[in-house]
């Protein structure tokens, strides 16, 4: 006999099941029914969205400690084998003993099940399960089975959720088998908190976040999600916050919250950004020295765009203004998928457009062409490397090539003036580059940012020499375009000093 009946109106509710009939272990090893708390539901909320649109899901989740995803996820699949017919439910563990601990809660909710419901038709019985393994339910009545593994290559899951992606050694390997052999229609839900950065789930992150397609979306959800993390506010208390916590100022946080942060904050000093992390680029937190100050980057505002209609990944954040300022790093595209950039700004450096994507170096004149058509007119600084001179030499098909940028350099041979058309970075050139950038972000200079940039700068570090570089496993493809682009504002100042100076004589 089927367990539920279809006339039975909160047994037909999913969220009705999951808040009255499964059993969990509490922090304080009490048994309780479980019930979603805001961070499940923050989560289901935005799954639903995705299933409404998609119809299926791909997600990618980063996450605080201690919020209880994995709880909620293997629930939901227990229903629905539970309910379900033909339903491959595998959780993944990123170890043995999570692989144990994960299932032994799947078991453990299952036999606290009612064992029989009594509804307007009559009792209904829950089904009974066929023990495979230790690690497996299997419901032959209805050809369902929830499975805890360390992989998911046996079988063709209809939902996959696999836990702790970024502890994982084997990531790569992993996702490599598992990935090409999940249906379309199935969901992937990855979750986990961050073990720093240069492992597979960063740069699966970093290659996602902000995409606008159906492969896999991102979401965080920090630790201020969790239901008891606010504290109570004596009578006519005032939270003030320090500044370098001004950004929680930002977040959908009440003044309980704040506080609560604010306690951790002074227990833990700056540790508690990696503890507790309240945004996205404070789970990966670097533990290096960083160039740029944190609490700055922290606090830039990121800023709405609108993607172009015709070249996608062109953002676009503010109309065209006179003497625009691009500033461009091109990269091997087919080398561990970096990627280029453009950053056009104008001349009070207020953010206009940005493109961050991965492309042949000459087709990225196919994206600058199209920011000219759209009224971006200006200086072009190209970073003048092995990928640059390629997207140089194919920019003068282009009628904007004389917009490109020309280093003014006296010929050894002829002594003659002569101009090389691009940006050059050298050990020598690279430094001072940087260092004038940092002034930019450290004075207020420039003070709008898109997402990318930001997230480069909290992991941009001095090495061991003292030389400023990307921390290994992370990227510093948006520093270096903005870099430049600053550097063409004083290239057109100069310009335009020269241009007065000649009308003066």
């Amino acid at each position: 006999m089927s367990w539920m009946t279809t006339n039975s109106p909160k047994l037909l509710s999913k969220s009705w099941r999951l808040s009255h009939l499964y059993n969990i272990v509490d922090k304080n090893a009490q048994t309780i029914i479980f019930k979603r708390n805001q961070a499940q539901e923050k989560l289901n909320a935005y799954m639903r969205e995705l299933k409404e649109q998609y119809g299926y899901v791909r997600l990618i989740i980063l996450k605080a400690r201690q919020l209880g995803v994995t709880t909620d996820r293997l629930l939901d699949g227990l229903d629905d084998c539970i309910l379900k017919t033909n339903q491959n439910i595998v959780i993944t563990a990123h170890n043995r003993e999570k692989q144990k601990e994960i299932f032994q809660k799947v078991k453990y909710s299952y036999q606290k099940v009612p064992e029989a419901l009594k509804t307007d038709k009559g009792i209904r019985y829950k089904p009974k399960p066929k023990y495979d393994n230790v690690n497996e339910l299997y419901f032959p009545n209805n050809n369902s089975k929830i499975q805890v593994s360390l992989d998911s290559r046996s079988g063709t899951p209809s939902k996959l959720h696999i836990t702790e992606l970024a502890f994982r050694t084997d990531a790569r390997e992993m996702m490599a088998g598992t990935l090409p052999s999940m249906p379309k229609q199935s969901d992937i839900v990855i979750e986990t908190t961050a073990n720093g950065v240069g492992n597979y789930f960063y740069e699966m992150r970093y290659k996602y976040y902000g995409r606008d397609d159906w492969e896999f979306k991102t979401i965080f959800i920090g630790r201020w999600f969790a239901d008891e993390y606010r504290v109570s506010l004596q009578p006519k208390e005032v939270i003030k916050l320090p500044a370098e916590l001004a950004h929680l100022d930002a977040l959908d946080l009440d003044d309980e919250q704040k506080k609560r942060y604010l306690q951790q904050y002074d227990i833990l000093g700056r540790d508690v950004f990696q503890e507790y992390p309240s945004t996205p680029e404070e789970a990966f937190l670097t533990t290096g020295d960083t160039v740029f100050s944190l609490q700055l980057v922290k606090n830039l505002p990121i800023m709405p765009y609108k993607e172009d209609e015709k070249i996608a990944k062109l953002r676009i954040y503010a109309p065209p203004k006179d003497n625009c300022l691009y500033g461009i790093d091109t990269a091997e595209w087919w080398k561990d998928g970096d990627n280029s950039c453009i950053k056009v700004r104008d001349q009070d450096l207020n953010l206009l457009a940005c493109y961050y994507g991965t492309i042949p170096p000459d087709m990225l004149c196919e994206v600058i062409d199209r920011l000219i058509e759209l009224g971006y007119k200006g200086i072009i600084g190209i970073e003048r490397n092995n990928t640059g001179l390629t997207t140089i030499t194919k920019a003068k098909d282009y009628h904007w090539y004389s917009m490109l940028y020309a280093e003014r350099t006296i010929d050894k041979i002829s002594n003659q003036p002569t101009r090389k058309y691009g940006r050059q970075t050298n050990t020598k050139t690279r430094p001072l580059m940087i260092n004038e950038y940092e002034e930019a972000i450290r004075r207020g200079f420039i003070t709008q940012v898109d997402e990318r940039l930001r997230t480069e700068m909290y992991s941009f570090i001095y090495n061991e020499k003292h030389k400023p570089e990307a921390q290994e496993g992370t990227h510093d493809d948006a520093i270096m375009a903005d870099a430049i682009c600053y550097q063409m504002r004083k290239e057109l100042a100069y310009d335009m000093s020269r241009a007065l100076q000649n009308e003066s004589e």
